[in-house]
């Protein structure tokens, strides 16, 4: 129930910002906005260009591609369990929190040296220059669940 009203409020504040928001196109009768328009504009032009300025052929082309965009998303959201939407998210989050993450060459072949039984391929430990990446991308995500879990209250029951 907790999880359907908070569904709800979010769809909500959703479709409020999209009515404040002027409808450019509908596809499959999903609002289709001049913000979103511009948001596209302003990495594929650097900020350079909005929709407003483009001819109707360009802003055809910008609408298709937006249109593209939310027929996958509502798509893909009415397709995946709850459990692969969860996943998803999870891992979408933490790529964007291991992305502020550094982590030297230094602290990656401390823990390569600390663990190379580990890093064994037919027999053979597998070269640093080889595994290096994997392991900065471990310990990264390592840094992001210790910060997490150092806050979490646990209660056991």
């Amino acid at each position: 129930m907790k999880k359907l009203i908070t569904t709800a409020l979010l769809t909500g504040l959703i479709s409020v910002s999209a009515i404040n928001a002027k409808t450019i196109a509908t596809v499959n009768g999903y609002a289709i906005t001049e913000k979103e328009a511009n948001q596209l504009l302003k990495v594929l032009t650097k900020g350079k260009v909005n929709y407003s300025q483009l001819s109707p052929k360009d802003k055809k082309q910008i609408v298709r591609r937006l249109a593209v965009d939310k027929l996958v998303i509502k798509t893909a959201y009415k397709s995946l369990s709850k459990k692969e939407r969860d996943f998803i998210i999870a891992n979408a989050w933490m790529a964007k929190k291991i992305r502020n993450i550094r982590v030297s060459d230094a602290e990656a072949k401390k823990a390569y040296n600390k663990n190379k039984a580990l890093f064994k391929r037919n027999g053979k430990i597998v070269p640093f220059s080889k595994v290096k990446n994997l392991i900065k991308i471990q310990l990264k995500q390592k840094k992001v669940i210790d910060r997490l879990m150092k806050h979490a209250k646990i209660k056991m029951k």
